[in-house]
């Protein structure tokens, strides 16, 4: 079964992804939410798979050698110890929405269509502040587990 997690990108020399990940569910309200987010802006809450953020090479996306723990609590680091950052996460990354401009975005966005709104308005608060602290958020699809 998939699992979404709501990630704040706190460095990106070395890339780092911060500990304060959120696991989003139920997976209805997420897609809810993700459509709202489109509606604002095509870009402004991209997904990517967690397992192609990996390289074990520099001419492949994904690893077989490294799995990443989504559920672990710590700042997850590539910086070769473990881990290394793909070149196809690297070109997502590239497409990314400047903090200050998502955060504009996500300010506007009404939560008012959703029932229960408990969910989506923790997330959309987490989201910003991470956002106000000029880091980069994305949506990480977790496989498998």
């Amino acid at each position: 079964m998939a699992r979404y997690w709501l990630t704040p990108i706190i460095d990106t020399t070395p890339f780092t992804l911060g500990a304060e990940r959120i696991e989003c569910a139920p997976l209805s309200e997420l897609e809810a939410f993700r459509e709202l987010a489109h509606k604002s802006h095509p870009r402004l809450l991209p997904m990517f798979k967690s397992n192609l953020l990996l390289s074990d090479d520099e001419d492949v996306c994904g690893s077989e050698l490294a799995e990443l723990d989504l559920l672990d609590e710590k700042a997850i680091v590539f910086n070769g110890n473990p881990y290394y950052l793909s070149h196809c996460a690297e070109a997502f990354l590239d497409r990314l929405l400047k903090p200050q401009q998502a955060s504009e975005f996500v300010s506007s966005m009404d939560l008012s269509e959703f029932t229960p709104q408990a969910n989506a308005q923790a997330w959309r608060k987490q989201w910003h502040h991470w956002l106000k602290s000029g880091y980069d958020v994305i949506l990480l699809r977790e496989d498998g587990r």
